[in-house]
């Protein structure tokens, strides 16, 4: 895969998690779950995921082809990731997957369905990327929390109950 197809897997991640790139970047892991992805499913769907994000993109700025950072419709992009990502039986897996990626830094097994129809590849079952990515999963951000057993808070930090932020909360609603 080439450096424009992290920049694009990048892109897909910020639009999937409502994390800012640089929240992404700043968790070290994109590069791995980039090549998690393409070992569980095979660089032609991850090839034709990035392409369906960058055409509902494109829908949703009204410019064809479009790989600008463009200002976006996202009432028009909801629907254009539904219908091109979504609500596509090979595309949508993989796609859930990603997200629970980023969230729980753990790979989770496509369904059956998913391996007897496109194939099982060799990281296709449930694992971790690396003993890293728990403690950099997105949860733990979005909770305001520190994972157990890692990152440690601090004393006296339990005391108060995780907050989630108002911008991770607006970030869901979509």
């Amino acid at each position: 895969m080439t450096a424009l197809s992290f920049e694009e897997f990048l892109r897909l991640s910020v639009d999937l998690t409502a994390f800012e790139e640089t929240d992404l970047l700043g968790t070290g892991m994109a590069h791995e779950y980039l090549a998690k992805v393409r070992a569980a499913c095979g660089d032609e769907a991850v090839t034709d995921l990035l392409a369906a994000h960058r055409a509902a993109r494109a829908e949703a700025a009204g410019v064809a082809g479009s790989h600008a950072r463009t200002p976006l419709d996202r009432d028009v992009f909801d629907r254009a990731l539904r219908h091109r990502i979504f609500g596509d039986d090979r595309l949508g897996p993989v796609a859930r997957n990603v997200i629970k990626l980023w969230y729980a830094g753990m790979w989770y097994a496509l369904p059956p369905e998913w391996t007897d129809h496109y194939g099982a590849h060799a990281a296709v079952g449930t694992s971790t990327v690396t003993a890293a990515s728990y403690q950099e999963g997105l949860l733990w951000r979005a909770i305001g929390a520190n994972p157990p057993g890692a990152k440690a808070p601090g004393y006296g930090s339990w005391a108060q109950p995780p907050c989630i932020e108002e911008r991770y909360l607006k970030g869901a609603r979509r």
